[in-house]
């Protein structure tokens, strides 16, 4: 009996420890945030997609997709001393001096629709999802009042709610997840609302998607000219609005 007492005692000393690293890993993480924001993108293919398009059904439009994201961003460090920076506006005041390079982690989440299937007697209906979606900027001049950045990304992509109805009308769900990889620069604007600081950014990206196969679900024959494969691949542009999230003061 008092062995038992001794290693239950002995496992919740153990959770509890846990618990508490759980816990100050969150709280760093937490306080690392230095942004939360929206986005509207649109996008379109390229190359050429010979199978999509991103104008009606039976259309050539090579563009025309777009939705709405959602970001948080995470400092990943500074380098360097912005001798030309204005005050600094959010950090701590021990903190003097402005970088001339911030680095970021992002969490991105967002919703692509507006594709449809080149071929007219072919309905092809949903929205493609990016989540989650990482990338890691470099800042240039993050506290100017207009401030470059370039980065990368990655990210999980899957069909969302998508289906194609041939001329029949027969209803066809698909589903699919693949991975995505892409290059994004862009251009934030810093601006003051009140007592409050907000960036405006707009930033360019090309990303590699590409659906290798579609799973058509119980489907056990699938006409010829559905297609075996969707690419999403091309150019994007988004733009948005970043606030910045309150700093922790230093004691």
């Amino acid at each position: 009996m008092r062995t038992t007492l001794v290693v239950s005692l002995g496992a919740l000393v153990l959770i509890a420890t846990d618990a508490a690293g759980q816990a100050g890993f969150l709280e760093r993480v937490v306080g690392g945030v230095e942004n939360a924001g929206g986005f509207w993108t649109y996008a379109g293919f390229l190359p050429r997609s010979s199978v999509l398009t991103g104008g009606g059904p039976g259309s050539a439009k090579q563009s025309g997709m777009q939705g709405p994201g959602f970001i948080i961003t995470i400092g990943a460090g500074t380098a360097g001393i912005d001798s030309g920076a204005p005050r600094r506006r959010y950090k701590a005041a021990s903190q003097e001096n402005a970088p001339a390079w911030a680095f970021h982690f992002v969490l991105a989440y967002s919703q692509l629709t507006g594709f449809h299937a080149q071929n007219p007697s072919l309905d092809l209906r949903g929205s493609v999802r990016e989540f989650p979606r990482l990338a890691w900027f470099a800042q240039w001049h993050p506290e100017r009042r207009l401030s470059p950045y370039a980065g990368l990304h990655m990210g999980l992509l899957q069909l969302q709610s998508a289906a194609l109805y041939d001329s029949a009308g027969a209803y066809y769900p698909i589903q699919g997840s693949t991975w995505e990889i892409g290059v994004a620069a862009g251009v934030v604007t810093n601006v003051s609302a009140g007592t409050e600081w907000l960036g405006i950014f707009v930033e360019p990206a090309y990303t590699l998607r590409n659906f290798p196969s579609v799973d058509w679900g119980a489907q056990k024959t699938i006409p010829q000219r559905f297609p075996r494969s969707l690419r999403f691949t091309g150019w994007e542009i988004a733009v948005g609005l970043a606030f910045r999230a309150p700093q922790k003061k230093e004691r």
